[in-house]
C-alpha cells in the first residue's frame, strides 16, 4: 500500500514539473522548476520570477530576481525588464536594477540603469544612468536626453548627453552637451556646453555658464559666478574672483581686464 501511494505522489509530481516547465511560444525554451514563472529557470524564458540562468538572452519581456546571462543574443533585449541583480558578460535589457555587474560592460537600450552598475570595460545607456556606475573605461548615458545622476566613476571618460548630477570622478575627460550640478574631476578636460553648477578639478576647464568653484589648470567660460584658481583665467563676463598667473575678464573696465595673480568683478 506504501508503496503504491509513493508511486502515485510521484507520478503526481512529475506531471506538475512536466506541466510547469512546459515550453510554449509564451513563455520561451526553458526548463522551468516548479511552475512556468516561478522558481528557477534554465534558458531563454520570457517571463520569470526567481533565479535564472541563460545563456543569451533573447526577446526577454521581464525578469524579477536573479538574472545570469554569459553572452549576447544576435538579438536585442529592448523591451527587456529586470528587477533585481543581473550578471554576465554583458547583460542587456531596456531597464535594469538593483544590481547590475558585467564582465566586460553592462548597458540598456532606451531606459534606465539604476541601482549599482559595475562594467569591467565599460557602462553604457540610451536613457538614465542612476546610482553608483564604476566603468574600467567608459560610462556613457548617449541618448538625446540622457543623464548620469549619483556617483560615477569611469576609468578613462564619462559622458551624458543632457546632464551630470552628483560626482563624477573620470581618469581623463568628463563632459555634456547640457549641465554639470555637483563635483566632477578628471586630469585633462570638463567640457559643459551649457550650466555647471558645483566644484570641478582638472587640466582644462570648458564652460558657458560656470557658478561655484574651479580649481583647474586653464580655465575658460563665457561666464564665471564664483571662485576659478588656475595658472589661466579666462571669461567673458565675472561675477566673482579669479586668482591665478593671468586672469581675464572680459566685462571689466579697459586696463583691468588682463591682471596676474588676481582678477576682481561684482
Amino acid at each position: 500500500m506504501k508503496k503504491t501511494v509513493v508511486l502515485y505522489v510521484v507520478i503526481f509530481l512529475i506531471s506538475i514539473f512536466n506541466l510547469c516547465a512546459r515550453d510554449t511560444l509564451s513563455t520561451g525554451k526553458a526548463l522551468n522548476i516548479p511552475c512556468k514563472k516561478y522558481g528557477l529557470s534554465f534558458g531563454n524564458s520570457y517571463e520569470f520570477n526567481g533565479i535564472r540562468i541563460n545563456f543569451a538572452d533573447n526577446n526577454v519581456k521581464k525578469i524579477n530576481g536573479i538574472n545570469v546571462t554569459f553572452w549576447l543574443s544576435k538579438y536585442n533585449n529592448r523591451d527587456a525588464v529586470v528587477n533585481g541583480i543581473s550578471f554576465g558578460i554583458i547583460p542587456t535589457a531596456s531597464r535594469m536594477g538593483l544590481i547590475n555587474i558585467g564582465v566586460l560592460g553592462v548597458g540598456t537600450s532606451n531606459n534606465n540603469l539604476n541601482g549599482f552598475s559595475f562594467g569591467g570595460l565599460g557602462i553604457g545607456s540610451g536613457g538614465n544612468v542612476n546610482g553608483l556606475s564604476i566603468g574600467g573605461l567608459l560610462i556613457m548615458a548617449d541618448g538625446d536626453s540622457s543623464r548620469i545622476s549619483g556617483i560615477s566613476i569611469a576609468g578613462l571618460g564619462l559622458g551624458a548627453k543632457k546632464t551630470i548630477n552628483g560626482i563624477g570622478v573620470a581618469g581623463l575627460i568628463v563632459g555634456t552637451d547640457g549641465d554639470i550640478n555637483g563635483m566632477t574631476t578628471s586630469l585633462i578636460y570638463i567640457s559643459c556646453e551649457k550650466n555647471y553648477r558645483g566644484i570641478a578639478f582638472t587640466g582644462y576647464l570648458k564652460s558657458y555658464k560656470y557658478s561655484g568653484v574651479a580649481i583647474v589648470g586653464y580655465s575658460r567660460t563665457s561666464q564665471l559666478f564664483g571662485l576659478s584658481v588656475a595658472l589661466y583665467n579666462r571669461t567673458d563676463e565675472l561675477h566673482g574672483v579669479q586668482i591665478g598667473l593671468l586672469n581675464y575678464a572680459g566685462n571689466n573696465p579697459k586696463g583691468l581686464k588682463y591682471l596676474p595673480a588676481l582678477n576682481l568683478h561684482f
